[in-house]
């Protein structure tokens, strides 16, 4: 059976962070891209798809926050862990959550486990989709799986234009 390997998107600025992270993060096997500021990470970000992205909250091209909120605006969004040596009060963090859609908020100096405790995290929150070779071959349903006999065709209150009702 084969595993898919998480792909994790690195944005930062610095060369020795991108490198100190990428050697982490292959180290516990995911797959790992870089991006060197803002506007690039959020370009990567939507033509690779990653899993989660690591992204420092003071870039070129594009601030790491505002990168954050663009790389949130995806569908499927990734998850993203806003890394940051200057935004360290606690407003900060409720912050970048609130105003920006980050999954979380690390403080630079970081420990490499930590790093990837908040990782493995926000991936586990990540709905499980099956490799190729674990999916099973598909049948058709037939017409009596699709209905069960005293099931009403549509549901109540259905028509052309329903909407679902938006409790209060």
């Amino acid at each position: 059976m084969m595993s898919v390997r998480k792909k994790i998107l690195v944005i930062d600025d610095e060369a020795v962070i991108r490198d100190l992270l990428t050697k982490v993060l292959e180290r516990a096997n995911y797959e790992v891209m870089v991006a060197r500021d803002g506007l690039s990470g959020v370009e990567m970000a939507a033509s690779e798809k990653p899993d989660l992205v690591i992204t420092d909250g003071l870039l070129p091209k594009l601030h790491g926050f505002l990168a954050c909120k663009a790389i949130k605006r995806m569908n499927p969004a990734p998850k993203v862990i806003l890394l940051t040596g200057i935004y360290t009060k606690f407003t900060y963090k409720w912050e970048a959550k609130r105003e920006y859609g980050a999954d979380d908020l690390l403080t630079k100096p970081f420990k490499p486990a930590d790093l990837l405790a908040c990782v493995e995290t926000h991936l586990a929150e990540l709905p499980l989709v099956a490799s190729v070779d674990q999916l099973s071959p598909v049948r058709p349903l037939l017409a009596s799986e699709l209905h069960r006999p005293g099931d009403s065709a549509r549901p109540a209150g259905y028509s052309a234009s329903w909407k679902p009702r938006v409790s209060p």
